[in-house]
């Protein structure tokens, strides 16, 4: 047992020596623009956050689903950036009784990030997709329009936000309904190479609004690996403090009462590989 504890801190430090080099010339993911130089590809996560895969650790639902919410995003110029998004991806035992449904496949989207304005201590983009957001039975489309920044006001802190509205186009009447998404982040970048981070935010449905809107509480940390790689992972209660346990309305599955916000939970790896 103690030859194997020796083994694993030896190889932990061996990678650790590896990657210090690299990851010394890398950029700070608090000074790192959202944006791809012009030709790049970046597969990532939320470009605010970049969860890869999502665990469901919820009570009796643990591992029920597991998500792939991957973006692939393509540098058009220097100041615009377009992509395949999704904000479920693939999901892995749904935990569906019947067997067809277990494994599903079932959103995506196009997106784009458009430069307003920035510098070293800022940026602000135009953060504009056209998400499905649900592929069968019935297709949801809509718009989804709205502001992604950055704000640093100390020199290790920086404020991340990324707002929208969406906008459905079709089936209004069946569960496509307009939101409000406002999620915001504090990175902390103590080190070149390591930056935690809290976030939360406000997110509803724009219909009954007050009954069924949610307010997720998170914490997580990032590693800079080397120039445009990033991996980390993250903690997440959904709806710590909001309405619902579940989500927008009350047709929605996971829906809960009140008391049992805290009980939804999940755990995600972040990612951000740039090429």
């Amino acid at each position: 047992m103690a030859v194997n504890k020796f083994k694993i801190a030896t190889s932990a430090l061996l990678f650790a020596f590896a990657i210090a080099p690299r990851a010394a010339h890398a950029q700070e993911w608090t000074r790192q623009s959202f944006l791809l130089p012009k030709g790049g590809f970046e597969l990532t996560g939320n470009p605010a956050r970049p969860d890869l895969v999502r665990f469901n650790l919820s009570q009796n639902a643990v591992f029920q689903p597991v998500e792939f919410p991957i973006n692939f995003f393509w540098g058009v110029s220097r100041r615009v950036m377009t992509g395949i998004t999704h904000e479920r991806g693939l999901r892995l035992n749904s935990g569906a009784q019947d067997p067809q449904f277990s494994d599903t496949y079932n959103d995506v989207g196009f997106g784009s990030v458009i430069f307003l304005a920035g510098g070293r201590n800022f940026e602000v983009d135009l953060h504009v997709g056209v998400p499905f957001k649900q592929l069968s039975p019935d297709l949801f489309v809509g718009v989804q329009a709205g502001v992604l920044g950055r704000a640093n006001f100390a020199e290790k802190v920086a404020l991340v936000y990324d707002p929208s509205f969406y906008v459905a186009f079709n089936h209004r009447d069946i569960g496509n309904g307009d939101e409000l998404h406002v999620p915001i982040w504090f990175y902390f970048q103590p080190t070149r190479v390591i930056a935690p981070f809290v976030g939360t935010g406000l997110h509803g449905p724009l219909k009954n609004f007050d009954d069924y809107f949610t307010i997720p509480l998170e914490g997580g940390v990032l590693f800079t690996v080397a120039h445009g790689i990033h991996i980390g992972g993250m903690f997440r209660f959904p709806n710590a403090l909001g309405k619902r346990a579940g989500s927008f309305g009350p047709g929605f599955p996971s829906a809960a009462p009140l008391d049992n916000r805290l009980d939804l939970r999940e755990l995600s790896f972040l990612g951000q590989f740039r090429f």
